[in-house]
């Protein structure tokens, strides 16, 4: 098994530039070795049985533990063009399909608030294991944007039409009792001490499987989604450009400060 853990408590673990190429260049290491075990025949065992996505959970005031906290606005902001953000919205993008295209499972272990883009990052996953403190918060119309990674369809195709509007037009945040009920959340634990034990057991249920049944079954269930893909991500994108440092964006960031100096980035991904 093969575990990404962000770890960024200076930025509540958010999403970037910075994050988002590091997190591509592994993500490319990854394919490469894993398409050297599908060009070998998936005979033997592949290099990794599982891919899970870890953060470190980030203490924030009275709202709890948080896990993901979207988009960080420090470096987004210097973001000036629309081309620009559209360019950052592609790169978490293409990072979520190639999370859903490797031939392995992918599990997203959650502890603590997702918010906008953070449950957007989630959403990738084809499974999601979470704390019951845990709660995923559809934020990106209050920051006067939209969903930005293609996760509108991949929402909707979780949820339904019906429900994905509500989420996201309403900019619910639910908790995860709410989100277990829509099967955002597949497993629920009481407290993170039982995460590694749930974890463990749900990891059991692929090693004793054939590594190509389970690839070939995880392409299967992409088939209904991957033809159409990329065209209706492409939309999503043009859509979400025309929000990038309009007005109400760029009120939201108006509480920041564009220049404020970045300090020497650490590796974000253990």
């Amino acid at each position: 098994t093969l575990i990404w853990c962000l770890k960024r408590p200076e930025r509540l673990n958010a999403l970037g530039t910075t994050v988002g190429q590091e997190l591509l260049g592994l993500l490319k290491k990854l394919q490469d070795e894993l398409a050297v075990w599908q060009e070998a025949g998936s005979i033997d065992e592949p290099p990794y049985r599982c891919l899970v996505l870890s953060a470190e959970p980030v203490k924030s005031g009275r709202e709890g533990p948080v896990w993901i906290a979207g988009g960080d606005l420090k470096e987004l902001q210097l973001l000036q063009k629309p081309d620009e953000g559209r360019s950052y919205a592609w790169l978490i993008a293409e990072i979520c399909s190639g999370l859903q295209d490797l031939p392995i499972p992918v599990i997203a272990v959650i502890d603590g608030l997702a918010i906008g883009g953070g449950a957007e990052f989630a959403l990738a996953a084809d499974l999601r294991l979470a704390t019951r403190r845990s709660a995923l918060y559809f934020k990106q119309l209050e920051a006067g944007l939209a969903t930005g990674y293609g996760s509108c369809n991949r929402l909707i195709a979780l949820v339904g039409l019906a429900k994905a509007t509500d989420l996201l037009l309403r900019c619910r945040c639910i908790d995860a009792e709410e989100a277990h009920r829509l099967s955002l959340f597949n497993e629920l634990v009481d407290e993170p001490e039982e995460m590694e034990d749930k974890l463990e057991h749900i990891l059991s249920s692929f090693y004793r499987l054939s590594p190509l049944s389970v690839s070939v079954q995880k392409a299967m269930l992409q088939l209904p989604f991957h033809d159409n893909r990329g065209g209706l991500t492409q939309k999503e994108l043009d859509l979400f450009e025309k929000l990038w440092m309009q007005p109400a964006h760029k009120k939201f960031l108006s509480g920041f400060k564009a220049n404020e100096d970045l300090g020497d980035e650490k590796p974000a991904l253990l």
